[in-house]
């Protein structure tokens, strides 16, 4: 007669922690004759698709950090349990996804569409790798200037204008009066550089 004993899966398996290039992953702890067999994460997403973190066995821990992960990327956390003679069982898993930070790069293409009393204004997007995540809106700053000869200049009293679309349109502004514009990509980590 042959037996087979059944490994438990790990229980309540839980993210306890993420950060930009981190998460903290956290367990009950393995029954009696149970320890924690390897352990992994896995970026679920295209750009980084096979790419894995290993950590090797431990004895009756309920917690583990994975480290260096890139930020504002999923992952899938896999856990096992292994009993006394080496054997192990299924892998537990739970999705992840790691903090982005504020974007990096700067709104492109920025264009205004001047008319008597309005300017428009376009731009796009800053390029994807620069996002840190997904951009929930658009700062922009505007005020009056002398002329375009000035190169470097502040702005006296400047009016911000916050938008999600990649065009706003200033209504009511002076005819023959020159404007300068900054503008600026926003994720929910902060604010990025100014264009």
């Amino acid at each position: 007669m042959v037996m087979f004993t059944t490994i438990p899966d790990v229980q309540n398996l839980r993210v306890s922690e993420v950060t930009t290039n981190a998460i903290t992953i956290t367990w009950d702890a393995p029954p009696d004759g149970y320890t924690v067999g390897n352990r992994y994460a896995e970026a679920t997403d295209s750009s980084t698709e096979g790419t894995r973190t290993r950590t090797p066995a431990g004895r009756h821990q309920d917690e583990h950090t994975f480290r260096n992960l890139n930020s504002f990327r999923e992952y899938r956390v896999f856990v096992r349990l292994r009993d006394a003679g080496g054997n192990e069982g299924s892998y537990s898993s739970i999705t992840a996804r790691t903090l982005g930070e504020a974007p990096t790069g700067q709104p492109k293409n920025f264009n205004a569409i001047p008319n008597i009393t309005f300017i428009t204004v376009e731009w796009s997007a800053p390029d994807l790798w620069k996002r840190n995540g997904i951009i929930t809106h658009y700062i922009i700053e505007w005020g009056e200037i002398g002329s375009l000869t000035t190169l470097n200049y502040s702005v006296p009293n400047p009016t911000f204008n916050t938008t999600d679309d990649q065009r706003y349109t200033f209504r009511d502004l002076k005819p023959n009066t020159e404007y300068a514009f900054n503008i600026a990509a926003v994720n929910i980590n902060g604010t990025g550089p100014v264009l």
